[in-house]
């Protein structure tokens, strides 16, 4: 399956502490979309610039009423309010929120990829991901080279 209907965010830290960052992201898209699933959190090497602290990753189903663009700069003002700071590609992130899907759309330009261009081949994703999708199996990529930990649930309410 190369695409979902429906909107599916996913979102990492490897910056203090990894959980409440996270938990006070799923605190702010709780105001701007209605959550409606959340896996649990994985634990991750650092994908592409290794040289980092391990990620905690989660993904998220959404329902939102807006534009995937809109989506997107809510989703970047959430990040700023947060405090995360521009470093260098694949490099450490107090909180990071890509959109993965958005309601079956295909978009390729400058500022959005959806699907994320790269979802299909990071672990971090794809295994949450089957967690709370079962339309999604994870037999069905080939990610061996890759390690994840499950380390638990988050709450955000």
């Amino acid at each position: 399956m190369d695409n979902y209907q429906g909107i599916i965010l996913s979102l990492g830290s490897n910056i203090g502490d990894r959980q409440k960052n996270l938990r006070d992201a799923l605190i702010e898209l709780d105001n701007i979309a209605q959550i409606n699933l959340v896996s649990s959190i994985f634990e991750s090497d650092a994908l592409l610039e290794t040289n980092q602290r391990n990620f905690y990753n989660i993904v998220t189903e959404i329902e939102y009423s807006k534009t995937s663009s809109h989506l997107l700069n809510e989703v970047k003002e959430i990040e700023d309010f947060l405090g995360r700071k521009k470093t260098y590609r694949y490099g450490p992130r107090l909180i990071d929120i890509d959109i993965i899907f958005f309601n079956n759309e295909n978009n390729s330009s400058k500022e959005l990829t959806i699907p994320h261009y790269d979802w299909r081949n990071r672990l971090f994703v794809v295994e949450p991901l089957c967690e709370i999708i079962n339309v999604f199996d994870i037999a069905d990529f080939n990610l061996n080279d890759q390690k994840v930990e499950k380390k638990g649930s988050i709450t955000y309410k």
